[in-house]
């Protein structure tokens, strides 16, 4: 038996199998297992995430492409991690942001943000009820970090608190302050605020060295890539 097949049964959950337009690669078709849930234990999801899994609301996810294997998830051992020239400049670019972390709610500037970034960034509209349902409605221990400049909502990172990992689902930020680095930036404090919390890894979702939006997850090193079902270490 195979590790997703004896996750479905140890879980008692029932896999749907859905092939729809890929959102990464263009003019390609992208093919999911998935089931949802209204609650999931956080351990239970750190241990699928090893099998390629990640979650979307309370959709979660594996991309099981015949034709591709472009998705490959992507993770940081944090107490390895050693800081590039680019990346130490993003942090002194950003001294003077301040940051909160607190448990993930729904409040009206996010939205604002959200929707702004969203529409800049990659000419979509948002609605409200689609907002919730992706990122404030979830069965993971999630929190949300707020970054300000002069007291001014500039950015948001969403992460999920797992036992021995944090993963980062989703980061949006005032396009007005493209100049900031502010994507590197965040991935730069998840790591740090793994550290505080004694966490050994940061999640990173997918790598797609042919989607540009994806594949600078590489530049964190070393790294972690899951092949074949096991973890391999890039320097």
């Amino acid at each position: 038996m195979n590790d997703q097949a004896s996750t479905q049964k140890k879980l008692s959950i029932q896999l749907n199998t859905h092939t729809h337009e890929c959102v990464y690669l263009s003019e390609q078709n992208r093919t999911d297992v998935y089931f949802s849930a209204e609650t999931f234990s956080s351990e239970h999801y750190e241990k699928i995430i090893n099998q390629g899994f990640r979650r979307s609301g309370k959709i979660f996810y594996k991309n099981v492409c015949k034709e591709c294997s472009e998705c490959i998830p992507i993770r940081i051992e944090v107490d390895r991690f050693r800081l590039s020239k680019s990346q130490k400049r993003a942090l002194k670019k950003n001294q003077d942001i301040r940051i909160v972390t607190e448990p993930v709610s729904y409040q009206k500037n996010d939205f604002v943000l959200y929707k702004k970034y969203c529409q800049s960034k990659h000419s979509r509209i948002e609605i409200k009820y689609d907002y919730i349902g992706f990122l404030i409605d979830t069965p993971i221990p999630t929190e949300m970090m707020r970054y300000y400049y002069n007291d001014m909502l500039i950015g948001i990172g969403w992460i999920d608190i797992l036992p021995n990992s944090l993963s980062s689902v989703y980061f949006a930020f005032d396009p007005e302050y493209s100049d900031r680095s502010l994507g590197v930036f965040s991935v730069l404090k998840e790591i740090e605020l793994c550290k505080t919390r004694n966490k050994k890894w940061l999640q990173l979702g997918f790598w797609i060295e042919s989607c540009p939006k994806m594949s600078y997850k590489n530049q964190y090193k070393p790294h972690e890539l899951l092949i074949n079902g096991k973890w391999k270490q890039v320097e």
